[in-house]
């Protein structure tokens, strides 16, 4: 008798705690379109690729190109401002980028150098000066206040140590660490840290970190305690799986090449992921979803945009989901608007800005 009063009791809490159904609608129906630029180019300093992008305060932005080690700087309608860096190993010199920001002085801050330097540029982008970190190698790089958030790992880590560090995230006041926080999930399993990128945003004083491959985001605070969480996937998101061990060893014979070949790409067709998190307009938190390309079934993988979903940061929120992004497009950052590069492989280098129309 009891259990078969309770029955009806389960079943109206659970029809209760059914979230809401989320609207996927079109494109243009959630973001209004405020303009295509086009980026300006010198004849003599051409964009390989356009990689790390951050919107500066005045309204132009800084780019990181992902292939060639050179920062570039541009106004509002995409004009050329001044463009920096070589290929090297000393001074001023880098590798690959990483990330650049803007920080609330002004300059121009950028990770890639070999040593694993923080680079600081003057607006202009002529040199300011370097700071090594004593304990860390610095990835990704944003404003948080006055002060920087890095991701950063220690040196000569291996998967291992990373996973039981402190954290990955830090915020960094006058070049010290006042405090560390989150590990990625992924860090343990077999081959997940090989699929899918880390994310990181800063909204207001909040801060959004992510492992592409998992639902939800983290939420800390600005004193680095996590207060929550953000994010649900989309209807139809396919989680990654677990991989054994071992799972794509090859023996000699067969050689490194036998990864690349059908195990490979079957799993990387077979899974969605985070591709990238942005704060729009101040209040919307704007997730891409895509997926790896399964054309290119090596590391690096190439990530590939295919829809856009967003919360309000404030509340968390879900807005829409699944909204499919204009064919072929890649979602390069946040800002003022939503910032979407129209054609990622060849130029001409257009950029649209979009503004995000829901819940407004």
């Amino acid at each position: 008798m009891t259990g078969a009063l309770a029955l009806p009791w389960l079943f109206a809490a659970c029809e209760a705690e059914q979230p809401t159904e989320v609207p996927s609608p079109p494109f243009d129906e959630v973001f209004a379109l405020a303009e295509v630029i086009v980026l300006g180019e010198a004849p003599s300093d051409s964009i390989a690729e356009v990689g790390a992008f951050f919107e500066r305060r005045d309204g132009g932005f800084v780019i990181a190109d992902r292939l060639l080690p050179r920062v570039r700087t541009y106004s509002e309608d995409g004009s050329l401002e001044a463009g920096f860096g070589r290929f090297g190993d000393g001074p001023w010199e880098f590798r690959r980028l990483r990330s650049v920001t803007e920080a609330a002085d002004g300059r121009i801050v950028v990770t890639g150098a070999q040593n694993g330097a923080l680079t600081y540029l003057n607006p202009d982008l002529t040199p300011h000066s370097m700071v090594l970190l004593d304990d860390y190698v610095p990835g990704t790089v944003r404003p948080l206040g006055r002060d920087l958030l890095i991701g950063g790992v220690g040196r000569d880590m291996d998967l291992y140590e990373i996973a039981a560090q402190d954290g990955l995230y830090h915020r960094l006041v006058d070049s010290t660490v006042v405090w560390s926080n989150w590990n990625s999930p992924v860090a343990s399993v077999p081959y997940w840290h090989a699929l899918g990128s880390l994310h990181a945003e800063v909204g207001g004083d909040s801060v959004f970190v992510m492992a592409g491959l998992l639902y939800p985001a983290t939420v800390l605070n600005g004193v680095g305690d996590s207060v929550g969480t953000i994010g649900t996937p989309p209807a139809g998101f396919r989680r990654v799986p677990e991989i054994e061990l071992g799972a794509f060893a090859y023996t000699a014979d067969e050689g490194p090449a036998a990864q690349t070949g059908n195990p490979v790409k079957r799993l990387i067709e077979s899974f969605d992921l985070v591709t990238s998190v942005d704060v729009v307009g101040g209040d919307y938190l704007v997730f891409t979803v895509g997926r790896l390309d399964a054309n290119r079934p090596w590391y690096p993988f190439r990530e590939l945009d295919v829809a856009v979903e967003a919360y309000n940061r404030h509340t968390g929120e879900k807005l829409f989901e699944n909204v499919p992004l204009p064919d072929g497009s890649k979602v390069l950052g946040g800002g003022r608007y939503l910032h979407v590069l129209l054609n990622p492989d060849i130029p001409p280098w257009r950029i649209a800005r979009y503004e995000v129309l829901a819940g407004r």
